[in-house]
């Protein structure tokens, strides 16, 4: 029986792939542009820096300077405090991958991983002040008051997602590394493997949000549910809805502190084979998601 239900929804994805085909193709494409124009740009400059900077005693340095906020606070291994600011500076995915580098070195546990994922995770900066708050909300502040309050609650989550059972990990990098062009010719392949892997997922989910939308046929009112699987999308459908700007602005914080499920995916597809947990990060989202909005809220009610 499971053979014959697996064939007849391939043949049923076949029939609306072909009965999509343009759509599908205009999809590929738009999912293309936007990550070598948009997303790319953004995100190799912060890739290369990072993969670089775990090599030499950066890291170090950066942990002994902010070591009683991860340890006292967020009760985490004092060299996630790298994963913090560059998350901060580069947004996602970009907190995966430099798990990925910080585990492959063996910097961080596994559970240091877990517990980081829960409540590090940020978009862009530039992205949220530049194309949500200026060219999707057509004001500045709006942006900057989403972007705070995604700051504000990923905060939140960390002091109260507190690892009760930690203890003295804190191992520090060899100061001996390779030459300043083995690491270069390092971090370059391994943000290209990145990238391609960011590009395969995001087309991936601009194929599927095309098929639902061909089948569902939502009203353009309500398209930015898509947000829950592809932000960028679902961002701007809310931007050209009718929808008042105050709730678009809380949408927006949602939508943005959730994540969406490309996101996710595209965390977990770079910590492959780490044995990260998805539900524990996945609740996190959603509460980093509510609390954002709350927060949102109210910075409306006081300067709105």
């Amino acid at each position: 029986m499971k053979k014959y239900i697996k064939f007849i929804l391939f043949i049923i994805l076949i029939y609306f792939i072909l009965k999509n085909s343009y759509l599908l193709i205009e999809s590929i494409k738009l999912s293309f542009s936007l990550c070598i124009n948009k997303l790319f740009p953004s995100l190799i400059p912060f890739m290369l820096l990072s993969n670089i900077l775990v090599n030499y005693n950066f890291i170090n340095d950066i942990s002994d300077f902010l070591n009683n906020i991860m340890v006292k606070i967020f009760k985490v291994n004092k060299n996630c405090s790298f994963v913090l600011i560059m998350s901060i500076i580069s947004g996602s995915p970009s907190n995966g991958k430099i798990l990925k580098d910080l585990l492959d070195k063996q910097l961080i546990t596994t559970k240091d991983c877990q517990n980081c994922l829960n409540f590090i995770q940020y978009t862009n900066p530039l992205f949220v002040l530049g194309t949500i708050g200026y060219t999707f909300l057509n004001d500045k502040k709006l942006g900057l008051i989403i972007l705070i309050s995604s700051y504000l609650s990923s905060f939140i989550l960390g002091i109260f997602n507190k690892n009760k059972n930690i203890y003295n990990y804190n191992k520090e990098i060899d100061s001996k590394t390779d030459n300043l062009f083995s690491v270069l010719n390092k971090a370059i392949i391994s943000t290209i493997n990145t990238l391609l892997l960011i590009l395969g997922i995001i087309t991936t989910f601009f194929i599927l949000t095309s098929l639902l939308d061909s089948i569902l046929n939502i009203n353009e009112n309500y398209k930015f549910i898509y947000g829950l699987f592809e932000i960028t999308q679902g961002l701007n459908y809310l931007s050209i809805s009718n929808i008042n700007i105050y709730l678009k602005t809380i949408i927006s914080s949602f939508l943005i502190s959730f994540g969406g499920f490309c996101i996710h995916a595209q965390v977990f597809s770079i910590l492959d084979n780490k044995k990260i947990r998805y539900l524990p990060y996945f609740l996190s989202r959603l509460l980093h998601g509510f609390i954002s909005t709350i927060i949102t809220f109210i910075f409306l009610k006081l300067y709105y």
